[in-house]
């Protein structure tokens, strides 16, 4: 029964099978692959010596290519030095405005009404003066490595302030610390450690996934500055830019371009991990 029912099964012919490879790729039976007889056992010569060195994939076999090329070692160093250089550009900024000298001591505004003839009867007209004070803007502007200065300074004022204002500042410690460390690692890995090829791309693989932790913790302490909080220094006595009170606002207006250039460095180096 058996045998039977292994001959009723309808079997297509090898023509009609070839319609069927690669999605009608080869809608008819192929032709020849080679020429000659003479191309062939070129070929067949070539595979051999090939086999007998002990090269058992094809020429430029994408699969054995370099997980990281010379020109992305290149543009590497060149990122992770920058965010090594930006800690000593500009990171914060805020400033103090004052009165300028010669002004006087309160704003003030008054009114005055004045009586026209128009066309059909008097129209009152009234003006308005307001005086304006003129500000002297002082600002004072911090490096990336003096922000680690400045918060060993100023430790008493940040551990007496709100919970969200005291996390935030060890947040940016931590992230100045990484836009030292994270870039001089990524630099070890490129170039000193052993292995051979593979084995250090996937080495380093694994160090620049730590990069992101400067672009969590600043998203971290943005989330944090929602929670708002007070100072423990009189802030608007000291520098008016961050207000009575701690917030998104004097979060992102106390920072600066050197700052956004480490973070752009720290997450180009991450996402390199993620590609190899």
């Amino acid at each position: 029964m058996a045998q039977k029912a292994n001959d009723d099964i309808k079997r297509i012919s090898e023509d009609q099978r070839f319609r069927y490879i690669g999605f009608e790729v080869f809608p008819g039976k192929p032709g020849d692959l080679f020429t000659s007889e003479a191309e062939k056992q070129k070929y067949v010569d070539q595979a051999k010596a090939r086999r007998s060195r002990g090269q058992i994939v094809r020429d430029k076999c994408t699969l054995l290519g370099e997980r990281v090329s010379r020109g992305e070692r290149l543009i590497m160093t060149v990122v992770a030095a920058l965010v090594i250089i930006a800690l000593f550009m500009p990171w914060y900024s805020i400033y103090h405005e004052v009165p300028a000298k010669g002004t006087g001591q309160t704003s003030a505004s008054g009114g005055s009404t004045q009586t026209v003839a128009g066309e059909s009867a008097n129209e009152e007209v009234i003006t308005m003066t307001k005086i304006q004070r003129k500000m002297d803007r002082t600002t004072t502007t911090k490096l990336g490595v003096e922000g680690l200065i400045a918060l060993a300074t100023a430790g008493g004022a940040i551990f007496s302030s709100g919970f969200s204002l005291l996390v935030t500042a060890l947040l940016f410690l931590a992230i100045t610390i990484s836009c030292l460390v994270l870039p001089a690692m990524t630099l070890y890995e490129m170039y000193f450690v052993k292995g051979d090829a593979d084995q250090q791309a996937l080495v380093l693989k694994k160090r620049l996934i730590y990069n992101w932790i400067p672009l969590g913790a600043f998203a971290a302490g943005l989330l944090l500055s929602f929670l708002g909080g007070s100072y423990g220094f009189d802030a608007p006595a000291t520098f008016s830019s961050l207000g009575a009170s701690y917030g998104p606002g004097a979060y992102l207006g106390s920072l600066t371009w050197g700052f956004y250039i480490a973070m752009a460095g720290s997450t180009m180096l991450a996402l390199k991990g993620i590609e190899i």
